[in-house]
C-alpha cells in the first residue's frame, strides 16, 4: 500500500490528503501549527472567497502563465465546484465572480474539509513542524517534532512567507532547496503600500471606489480597479493590493500611484460633466460642486492642496473646473515601499515552476516528491484566485502521488 507524507496543513495540503487517503493510500499529515487551515479561516475578511468563476490564467503571475493554464485546464472552476460539492459545502457566487460558502462563514469551508479528512482515517499530526525531508528505504525519511514517518512520497504544501502569525515562513522553501529544487527568492505580493505623502495619511479610514495605476520611474507598469482604503500608512484595499507585486519589485525606483477617482468616465466625458453641473449649480464653491460626487474628507483634502489655483470660496471658472476634472483622474502620490511580511496575503516567488510538472505536481528531478500552493513560483489577483490554485494544485498532486490518473 502506498504511504504519503503531505507537509502542511493548509488549503493545499487539506485537498491532496483527502484525494490521496480516498485513493487508497495510507497518508500523514505533517502541520506546524496549532491547528489545520488557519489561512482558510482569514480569508475574504473572514467569508473565505474560495474560487471565481472567471478563473484562467490571465489572473496569474509568476513564472510561466503555461504552467498556470495547464493547472487549470485538468481543475478549473467546474472541478472546484464539484469537489466542495461532493463535501457537502453550499456555495454562492457574487456578481463579479467571486465564490463564497452559503454560510459566508470561511469555518464552513475548514469544516467540510476536516470532516472528510477524518472519515478518511489519515494520521493528522497538529504541533509536529517538519525538520528535514530525506532519502529513505521505501523513498523517503519525514524527520518531525515528536516524531517522523517513513513514505513512498512527499506532498510539500507548507505555504509561503506571508502572514507568519497564520503558520507562513521559509521552512517549505528551506525543504525545497534541501531536495535539490531551485527558488525564485520570495516576495510579498496583495500587500498594502505605504506612502509618505501627507495627505494621504489625512484620509485614513476613507474608502473610495477608484482606478489606480503604479508607474516606475515615469513608466505605468500596472494597473487596477475597485475599492481603495487610506490608511495611517499609506493605502490598502483591492485596487492598490492588485498591483502591489509590480511595486515590490520596483523598490528602490521612483515608484509613484496615479489615483482616478472617476474610472467609469473617458476624460472628455468627466470634463463634460463637471462643465454641465458648474452651469447647473453656479454660483456654488467648488466644495459644493463636488458634493455629493465623493465623500468630503476627500474633497475637502484635495481642494486645500489646490487653493492657488481654486479659490475655496469662490466660484471657479470653467478653466478651474477642466483642471479639477483632471486633477481628480490622475492624483498622484508617492510610494516607498510594501507593508511587512504579517500583512501580505500572499507570497510571491517560489519553486521554480520549470523544475515541476503541470500535470502532476511531481519534482521532475525527484520522483515521489511533490510541491503545491503557494510554495510554487506562482501567486493570483485578488478575489479567489490564490485559493484556487491550492485547491487545483492539491487535488493534482493527491491524485497522482496515490497512483491514480488525473
Amino acid at each position: 500500500m502506498i504511504r504519503i507524507a503531505v507537509v502542511g496543513g493548509g488549503a493545499s495540503g487539506l485537498v491532496a490528503a483527502i484525494v490521496a487517503a480516498k485513493a487508497g493510500a495510507v497518508v500523514t499529515l505533517f502541520e506546524k501549527g496549532r491547528g489545520l487551515g488557519r489561512k482558510i479561516l482569514a480569508s475574504g475578511g473572514g467569508r473565505c472567497n474560495l474560487g471565481n468563476a472567471g478563473v484562467d490564467a490571465s489572473h496569474y503571475h509568476g513564472g510561466d502563465r503555461g504552467f498556470v493554464r495547464s493547472v487549470l485546464s485538468r481543475f478549473g472552476h467546474a472541478e472546484s465546484l464539484a469537489f466542495f460539492e461532493g463535501l457537502g459545502l453550499m456555495t454562492i457566487q457574487e456578481p463579479d465572480g467571486r465564490l463564497f460558502p452559503r454560510s459566508s462563514q470561511a469555518r464552513s469551508v475548514l469544516s467540510v474539509l476536516e470532516s472528510r479528512l477524518n472519515l478518511s482515517g489519515a494520521d493528522i499530526r497538529i504541533n509536529r513542524e517538519v525538520k528535514a525531508v530525506r532519502p529513505g528505504p521505501r523513498g523517503f525519511v519525514v524527520e518531525a517534532e515528536g516524531g517522523g514517518c517513513e513514505a513512498d512520497a512527499v506532498v510539500l504544501a507548507c505555504g509561503g512567507c506571508s502572514c507568519p502569525k497564520l503558520g507562513g515562513g521559509e521552512g517549505g522553501l528551506r525543504l525545497a532547496r534541501s531536495l535539490g529544487l531551485s527558488v525564485v527568492e520570495p516576495f510579498p505580493s496583495l500587500v498594502p503600500l505605504v506612502s509618505k505623502d501627507p495627505w494621504v495619511r489625512k484620509l485614513q479610514g476613507v474608502r473610495v471606489a477608484a482606478a489606480l495605476s503604479a508607474h516606475v520611474d515615469g513608466r505605468q507598469v500596472a494597473a487596477s480597479r475597485g475599492e481603495l482604503l487610506f490608511t495611517a500608512y499609506g493605502v490598502s484595499g483591492p485596487a492598490s493590493l492588485d498591483l502591489s507585486r509590480e511595486v515590490c519589485l520596483a523598490i528602490g525606483r521612483q515608484v509613484e500611484c496615479s489615483l482616478n477617482l472617476f474610472p467609469e468616465f473617458s476624460h472628455a466625458e468627466l470634463e463634460k460633466f463637471f462643465l454641465a453641473r458648474l452651469r447647473a449649480l453656479l454660483p456654488l464653491s467648488p466644495a459644493a460642486l463636488l458634493r455629493g460626487a465623493i465623500p468630503e474628507e476627500v474633497a475637502e483634502v484635495y481642494l486645500a492642496g489646490r487653493a492657488k489655483e481654486i479659490p475655496l470660496h469662490e466660484s471657479p471658472t470653467e478653466d478651474a473646473v477642466l483642471g479639477l476634472a483632471r486633477g481628480l483622474s490622475a492624483w498622484k502620490f508617492s510610494v516607498c515601499g510594501p507593508r511587512p511580511w504579517e500583512e501580505a496575503m500572499v507570497t510571491a516567488g517560489g519553486v521554480r515552476l520549470a523544475e515541476v510538472s503541470p500535470e502532476t505536481m511531481e519534482a521532475r528531478s525527484r520522483k515521489g516528491l511533490y510541491v503545491t500552493g503557494e510554495l510554487l513560483d506562482v501567486d493570483g489577483d485578488s478575489g479567489g484566485y490564490n485559493l484556487h490554485f491550492a485547491w487545483a494544485t492539491g487535488f493534482l498532486a493527491g491524485t497522482s502521488c496515490s497512483g491514480k490518473k488525473c
